[in-house]
């Protein structure tokens, strides 16, 4: 018994905290916070306004790359009983700064995070996970609609199995571009 629960603490330190995120380079990636989101015990990098994202943008240069996201819950049914699922809001440079690339499809890019939705409409990428679980695999999702809290989104790609975010324990199954935020909600 003492066996069993050891392997199973060290697991998820393991997991949590030992291993490196699943994304290219780990060890170059640094949160920027402020002293008032640090004061109010944010220290991951949370507690920033999208003002203050925007108000970073003229400075990105001085970074190899830069990318936000927030966590969301999206509901995926039409009506009647909610299916909710974990979604975050994130950058156009998400995906490309942390050097994931889609399995299937491609990952959304700046052109994608404008508030009308971009070249291609209101566009989103699913995990592996949930590719899996809704729908069995099958190289027809990409392309096909998702209906996310009412709005019609288009999925355009799909993430590595081993890509789970950026918030450690927490992952995600529809990323949609930070700015078309007010679309969906």
């Amino acid at each position: 018994l003492g066996i069993g629960a050891n392997a199973a603490i060290f697991g998820v330190v393991n997991g949590l905290l030992l291993r490196p995120l699943p994304v290219a380079d780990p060890h170059r990636l640094v949160t920027i916070s402020s002293d008032a989101a640090i004061a109010r015990g944010y220290t991951s990098g949370t507690g920033w306004s999208f003002a203050m994202w925007k108000a970073l943008q003229p400075h990105v240069a001085l970074f190899d790359g830069a990318l936000a996201w927030t966590p969301a819950h999206f509901d995926l049914a039409p009506g009647g009983e909610r299916q909710l699922v974990e979604g975050v809001f994130a950058s156009g440079g998400y995906f490309a700064t942390l050097g994931i690339p889609a399995i299937l499809g491609r990952t959304f890019a700046a052109t994608d995070d404008r508030p009308d939705g971009g070249p291609d409409g209101l566009v989103g990428v699913i995990s592996y996970r949930f590719w899996q679980r809704r729908f069995g695999g099958s190289a027809s999702a990409v392309g096909s609609p998702l209906l996310v809290d009412g709005a019609t989104v288009t999925i355009v790609g799909v993430t590595p199995p081993e890509f789970f975010g950026v918030d450690v324990g927490r992952a995600f199954d529809v990323a949609l571009p930070l700015e078309t935020e007010p679309l969906i909600h």
